[in-house]
């Protein structure tokens, strides 16, 4: 069984394609599915991430590549020292050690919009992308910042803000997770408000769901478990909610004992479920955009998205019918 990809028409001519996470954190696995699917379709895909490590924890490795020292680093071969959290460099090890491969995963450096943007395109120079595919798990990335509860709107903004300018043809916006934000109080009644805006704005090209019978859902989970159990290693709140959802779970589920404690949750098919949407028409719709064009450093970035949130009136938070 394979994921039905509903984007194949937008990447029928690209042949060296770019998944990036565009949060942060265990993003780039969410498009671990995509990834196996596309390379089944014989593209060339390369993978990369907005990193919240500290680049200098690659030291590290038994092997890496520095493109722009702590800006892009593509994290490959071994961890030598045990890290607690670092995901990019135990998925290339993962790799390695699972599928004997010497896959980079690249890493993209906790900046603001203009180190960035140079970041994103030394990396599309360096590989010939010719498609990117940003990837955020869960749904604050469709988010425009006048929403009663946009997420962590600022780490998805950047990645779409540096994608924006980029001489590639195909840039495309998945996101993965809707309901598995409670810990950032995104507001759903506002995203699925916002999904139907980009509805109407031709700017959505369909959805497909993760099934457990999929290999590529199998390997993405194989990653997944592989990193978070490593020695004392973070988990991802929510690919560990992505992945039940899969399995059939329902209600206040949590994958691991030691999260049982945490905030009540609500696993449902909903969080199984790929959307996809024209990147640059999302951007465009962003209230942050222009505000955070300039920046040079995340600080300055956060400092610019609250001083707007906290000034701009917001949509009112509102529930989901039922």
């Amino acid at each position: 069984m394979r994921l039905n990809l509903p984007i194949l028409d937008q990447l029928q001519s690209s042949q060296n394609i770019l998944i990036a996470g565009a949060g942060g954190g265990f993003d780039v696995f969410a498009g671990l599915p995509i990834y196996f699917t596309l390379r089944e379709q014989g593209k060339t895909v390369h993978l990369a991430n907005f990193s919240f490590a500290d680049l200098e924890l690659t030291s590290y490795m038994s092997k890496t590549e520095k493109i722009i020292p702590n800006l892009l680093i593509g994290a490959q071969g071994e961890v030598e020292v045990p890290l607690t959290y670092c995901p990019e460099p135990y998925l290339a090890q993962w790799f390695r050690d699972v599928h004997g491969e010497a896959v980079t995963i690249w890493m993209f450096a906790n900046t603001g919009a203009l180190p960035l943007i140079d970041a994103y395109k030394t990396l599309v120079e360096h590989l010939a992308i010719d498609a990117i595919l940003l990837v955020d798990g869960g749904v604050d990335s469709i988010m425009r910042g006048d929403e009663s509860g946009a997420g962590t709107i600022v780490e998805d903004t950047l990645s779409l803000i540096a994608v924006e300018p980029l001489d590639v043809p195909v840039k495309i916006l998945a996101c993965i997770g809707f309901g598995t934000e409670v810990e950032e109080a995104v507001c759903h009644y506002s995203a699925l408000e916002n999904m139907a805006a980009l509805f109407k704005a031709d700017a959505f090209y369909g959805s497909c769901a993760l099934v457990k019978q999929m290999p590529a859902f199998q390997q993405f989970e194989a990653a997944c478990r592989y990193v978070w159990e490593q020695p004392k290693h973070t988990a991802s709140h929510i690919s560990t909610r992505i992945i039940p959802a899969v399995h059939g779970e329902f209600g206040n589920y949590q994958m691991y004992p030691q999260h049982r404690n945490l905030v009540p949750i609500l696993v449902s098919p909903l969080m199984a479920q790929y959307w996809f949407f024209d990147a640059n028409k999302v951007i465009a719709r962003n209230l942050l955009r222009n505000r955070l064009l300039t920046t040079h450093n995340k600080q300055e970035a956060m400092h610019l998205a609250a001083h707007f949130i906290a000034s701009t009136p917001s949509r009112a938070r509102r529930s989901l019918p039922y």
